[in-house]
């Protein structure tokens, strides 16, 4: 699962005018019932076709109301890390079976001077190295200076897992999973303990 980053804030239940129901960054939206009582209900319509809705509050009143209009989990407050966490992959879940990702296809890479593109499907993995990340291809090896983080960011979580600290994979391009490792190629990839119950969640296993 991609580290959580708050990109907009809505403070006003009135406010639809705003154009955050429609950027294509928003992977999930989050209401807090509690805060302005019916009047989360009321922007619900602005989400259709949108990313998915989580609603949270202190009393489970709402709770009928929220899945009703749509929302995909509700959380009452307060409540764990762990209830967090699995409320934002169920969220996650439905919007890859559901088809709701953004449209790139592709991402640009730093190279001397210039800024080479770099589509997703010829992507095998990304490995850490240190303050650089490794991007490797099906053609080349990509070196920037880049986070893990930063780079799971700018791909497409319907395609890319995170399967240890250090890598990235691409799962359209598994060829197979030896134990705890994923073989893509000649490259045998580490599965980390704390990413193997998620990445695993991830397979379409028989």
């Amino acid at each position: 699962m991609n580290l959580i980053t708050v990109v907009a804030v809505l403070e006003n239940p009135d406010d639809t005018e705003v154009p955050v129901f429609n950027r294509e960054d928003i992977s999930l939206f989050f209401i807090g019932a509690e805060l302005v009582g019916e009047k989360s209900f009321d922007v619900f319509d602005f989400f259709e076709g949108s990313a998915p809705v989580i609603v949270f509050s202190k009393e489970e009143k709402y709770a009928i109301k929220s899945f009703d209009a749509g929302a995909v989990d509700y959380m009452v407050l307060p409540g764990t890390m762990d209830r967090f966490l699995r409320a934002v992959k169920r969220a996650e879940r439905i919007a890859i079976s559901t088809g709701i990702q953004t449209e790139n296809k592709d991402m640009y890479v730093r190279s001397n001077a210039k800024s080479l593109r770099v589509p997703f499907d010829s992507v095998l993995y990304v490995e850490a190295m240190a303050d650089y990340v490794i991007i490797q291809t099906e053609d080349c090896k990509y070196i920037v200076h880049y986070t893990m983080k930063g780079i799971q960011d700018k791909l497409p979580v319907d395609r890319f897992v995170r399967v240890h600290r250090s890598y990235i994979v691409n799962m359209d391009k598994i060829h197979a999973i030896d134990n705890q490792e994923v073989i893509i190629k000649e490259k045998r990839i580490p599965i980390g303990a704390s990413n193997k119950d998620y990445f695993f969640s991830r397979l379409n296993l028989i």
